[in-house]
């Protein structure tokens, strides 16, 4: 039996695992993959290189740690998680049986797509759903984001310190608020309320987005980048039945990680928490430390 068992190969999950293991936990990674959002590069036409993403070389050492030690880690989909007693047993897709004292869900959450022309072939091609990955290759460039939440309001408010101008294209009116306000404000900002995208295009890379107006226009509007910021869905399901989620299928911890149900622990975008790798790097690795005082005191 494990001491710990972490569900995810995000930053969180990484950083989970490599911190339990410094702990002398018998720990085990159970992922699909390594890097979570953070799989893929952003290709833009007039850009050398690959973008720096915040805490990505702390994430790869961490990565680099787990790689070495393959016995910790499991490249596998969960698909059941069922509490038995004081420990809880994992099934997987490929038919493992896992047992552990103790857990950390760090699943992640799924991202909303547009569902429109030409999305899933510029997705990586100046097409992002992080804004915090990929807005510092959008240097005085014009760039759109698509959402109307507070994700995409804070979304422009961070692009307009670094874009020559960000369009915001609400399906609705937007509530007034404070924040609001200060796109309203802001001169290179401009709101296009009750816009429907129609289309994302371009050859190589993003060179325009196609929406339809308010008043029925149909306008194709010159930009470089595009950032989705729909909702997205918390990858709750393994837990939500016997822990505790928001209404949105959050999972809700305390400023220890910790859950209502002993033992388990969440990280990262499964819980209504920052986006930003480093906040998930720090919340994985105390996660794994409040698990290691849980398994102490017993």
């Amino acid at each position: 039996m494990y001491d710990l068992i972490i569900i995810g190969g995000g930053p969180a999950g990484i950083t989970a695992a490599a911190t339990a293991i410094n702990q002398r936990l018998e720990t085990l990674i159970i992922a699909a993959q390594w890097g979570g959002q953070t799989t893929y590069a952003m290709q833009v036409e007039d850009m050398e290189g690959r973008e720096t993403i915040t805490g990505e070389t702390l994430l790869d050492a961490f990565r680099r740690q787990l790689d070495y030690l393959d016995f910790v880690r499991d490249f596998d989909t969960v698909t059941e998680v069922t509490p038995v007693e004081d420990h809880f047993v994992l099934e997987t897709v490929q038919g493992h049986h896992y047992e552990g004292r103790s857990l950390v869900i760090a699943t992640g959450a799924k991202p909303q797509r547009l569902d429109v022309l030409g999305e899933k072939r510029l997705a990586g091609r100046g097409l992002s759903y992080s804004v915090d990955t990929h807005a510092g290759l959008f240097l005085g460039k014009d760039v759109a984001v698509v959402g109307q939440g507070r994700r995409a309001q804070w979304a422009v408010a961070s692009l307009a310190h670094k874009a020559h101008r960000v369009y915001l294209l609400a399906y609705e009116p937007l509530v007034t608020t404070p924040l609001v306000s200060k796109l309203d404000q802001m001169e290179n900002v401009q709101v296009i309320k009750d816009a429907r995208v129609q289309e994302v295009g371009g050859d190589a890379s993003v060179e325009y987005i196609v929406a339809a107006m308010p008043d029925g226009e149909v306008r194709e509007i010159p930009v470089k980048g595009v950032f989705v910021k729909l909702a997205r869905t918390p990858n709750s399901g393994l837990v939500r039945e016997w822990v505790n989620c928001d209404s949105r299928g959050h999972i809700i911890v305390d400023s220890y990680c910790a859950t209502n149900w002993p033992g388990v622990f969440a990280a990262g975008d499964v819980t209504h928490v920052s986006e930003q790798v480093l906040v998930h790097i720090g919340e994985g690795a105390k996660s794994a430390i409040s698990a290691c005082h849980y398994l102490l005191m017993r």
